[in-house]
Order: C-alpha cells, then structure tokens, then sequence
C-alpha cells in the first residue's frame, strides 16, 4: 500500500473532531471528510448531519453533552455515508430523524450497488476496495416533500428541498438565529456539480437552490463540506460567487450544445468568466470544470454524438486492435508517446500509448510509459478527484511491473 493511500484510509478511518462555536446556540463538529451541527433550544437540541462513523459521532456524543441537551431531532442534509454514519450513536435518545422523501430510495440504491460503489470508492478516495464496509444507518422516522417546518422551544426549523449534489438534498433555515445550514450544497470550493464516478447531479436546480438561501438574507452561513461557518458579507459574497460560477458553466454548456460541439472538444472549451478565475470561494480543490461540464451534458444531451460511427460502437478494444494492426509497430507507438509526453502533451500521450495497451496490455515497456504519463499527470494535478485517480492507476502498473520482476 503506498503512502499516499495509507494516509487516505487514515482520513476515512479518523477519529479526529474539531469543534467550533460560532453563535451560544450553535455548535459544530468538524472532520476532514464532513462536518455536522447541533443548535440548542429551550426545549432541547436539534442536530443537523451525524459525520462519517459511530467512532466521531461518540466523540461528537460525548461534547453534545458538555454542551446541550438532549437531542429531540436528527435531520439529515443528503444520504451521503460521511452525513447520516453516526446515527446509530444517538437511538437511546429516540429522537424524530428527519430527511427527504427520497432518501431512503438513495439509500436503498446504494445497497445493490455495493462492489460498484465500493470500486469507485477505492479510486476516487484511494482507500482500498471493500465490498463489505457497512453503511450505518438510521431510517428517518419522518419524511417531506417540498419543505416542512417545526418548532423546538425558542427556535423555528424550516427545511428546504434541494436538487444539487443529490437528489435528496435539505438545507435548513432557523430564523431567530439568521442562519442558513446548506449541507454540501456549499464545500470548500467550486461546487461538486459534477463527478465522473457518480450519477448526474443539478447543476441549475443547485444554484436555484442557493439563490432561495441568498434570498433569506443569511448573517450567518454552516457548511458541512470542508471550511464550516461563513458570517456577515461574505455569505452573501460567497452565494453570489457560486450562483454565477454555476449559472455561466450551464449557460456555456447549454450553448455549445445548440452549436452541435462535441463534449470532448466541449470541456476545453467552458471557462469560468475572468473576474471569477481566481476567486477564493471557486478553487478546484475537490471538483473541477471539466467533470461539471460533462454533468451538465449528460442532463440535457444523450449518449449519441451525432457521429455515426458512436451510435452502436464496437468494444474500444476491437477499435484499438485494429488501428495496432495498421501501425504495426509497437515501438513507433512507445516513440510517439514518449514525444507528446516530453513535449508537455501528457493527456494526449496516454490515449496514443493505450492503442497499445488495449491490443498488448502485459506490454513491459509501455506499461512502464504508462506510470511515467500518469505520474506527470498526477505531479500537475490540483484536484482531489482526478489526482486520485491516477495514483490508484499508477498503482496498478506499479503492481504490475513488480509481478514481472
């Protein structure tokens, strides 16, 4: 196992919580994969996501103590394991759990989908694959559809439907305190609104959503993904940010699409408009344009490119076989790759290098290539996801060649 999937399945696996205090009501518990947070009433407490594990939801338990009283109700912000695995820790309290109506379907979905969830799991976040690992979870006792409301001694919790990340998403707003709580709907960064290993996400339904909490006027902004509590100007900064962010990759998309531009020329094309370029709130830290702009493609555009020779394609294999017979030649392949990759074309050389490997993949040279592009691409990576996922690639060759030895 190399270092850096060690120090990921510490990341899954830790137990580490911080916590902040923003408001005498409000509390938060803070992790590296997800944030949750409890708001204190006359009446008792009410708790908003239950981070990853029972393990940081005892640690969260154990301060909710300190802190507040008994938790009257759970509300769940979107299925996502990192949002609902520490629920199990508060059942003795019985508390109402509320979610979406369609949570428990998401949740159902994950269930028969375990080894494929597990398989992209180990590539996006560089654990190692685990068909069996649990999903700890707590039904909700309560569902809604569009929004619901309810009180708890001194305090008002309206809850919000939410198309973004998933479709189940809630996002919570207490008036007395002026506080919007958004789930992922804000993460550290430009917004997930796309990722190559997940169903499509909302692009325009999620920044209809933010612009519903920019309209509530929020002095004060609690985000469960990455940097937790934003106050005053820059919530509203932040939502106006991400509004646009979101609104101009769409407006793009949508265009080239009546332009009848193919996606793979597509992604090249989008761009965040330069005065949003360098924005703080907008860094690819997570997600990055190109995997929302195939999001976006895939909600509005099917699988068919309008060439013909996509509509019922061969295996990429076959295709691939063919173009090796016609070369002939696996040396000039390796040549040619070598040339883009020195010549900083690193992309374009390990699609030329894989005609090569779909034909021969025990290939030693070109297997060793392989490591040598993926390295670079992971060396000039900025975003988790896609750095990721080369070093899980890198992995395999790497495995691979010490097999050989």
């Amino acid at each position: 196992m190399t270092e850096i999937r060690k120090k990921a399945l510490q990341i899954i696996k830790s137990t580490k919580v911080d916590f902040e205090n923003p408001h005498p009501d409000i509390f938060i518990a803070k992790t590296l994969i997800a944030n949750a947070s409890w708001i204190n009433t006359t009446e008792g407490t009410v708790l908003i996501d239950t981070l990853l594990t029972p393990d940081a939801a005892q640690i969260m338990q154990k301060k909710i103590t300190e802190t507040s009283g008994v938790i009257k109700y759970i509300i769940y912000t979107h299925h996502h394991n990192d949002h609902l695995g520490g629920a199990s820790v508060f059942e003795n309290d019985k508390p109402e759990i509320i979610a979406h109506r369609y949570l428990p379907d998401q949740v159902e979905k994950y269930q028969i989908l375990k080894r494929h969830r597990a398989r992209i799991a180990s590539i996006q976040f560089n654990i190692p694959f685990d068909p069996e690992r649990s999903i700890n979870y707590v039904k909700p006792t309560k569902t809604y559809d569009k929004e619901m409301a309810f009180s708890l001694g001194d305090k008002t919790f309206e809850l919000y439907h939410a198309l973004g990340e998933t479709q189940d998403a809630t996002w919570i707003y207490i008036p007395e305190l002026e506080t919007a709580f958004v789930g992922d709907l804000i993460i550290a960064g430009f917004p997930n609104i796309g990722n190559p290993f997940k169903p499509t996400r909302f692009a325009l339904p999620w920044a209809k959503a933010l612009e519903k909490i920019r309209a509530k006027k929020p002095k004060m902004l609690i985000a469960h993904g990455g940097r937790a509590v934003y106050m005053n100007e820059e919530v509203d900064d932040l939502l106006k940010v991400t509004i646009e962010a979101i609104h101009s990759v769409h407006d793009q998309v949508v265009d080239y699409i009546n332009q009848d531009i193919p996606i793979d020329e597509m992604i090249h094309l989008v761009k965040l408009p330069e005065h949003l370029k360098n924005n703080q709130y907008l860094s690819f830290i997570y997600s990055r344009i190109e995997f929302a702009v195939y999001n976006i493609y895939r909600w509005y555009h099917g699988y068919f490119d309008h060439n013909p020779a996509n509509l019922l394609p061969r295996p990429q294999s076959e295709v691939n076989t063919e173009i090796f017979n016609l070369i002939g030649d696996s040396a000039r392949i390796i040549k040619r790759s070598e040339k883009l990759l020195d010549d900083g074309k690193a992309q374009l050389a390990i699609q030329v290098l894989d005609i090569l490997l779909k034909y021969d993949p025990d290939n030693i040279r070109a297997r060793k290539l392989h490591l040598k592009i993926l390295t670079k691409l992971g060396d000039d990576d900025f975003c988790l996801m896609s750095a990721n996922t080369w070093v899980y690639f890198m992995e395999q060759d790497r495995k691979f060649l010490e097999a050989g030895v």
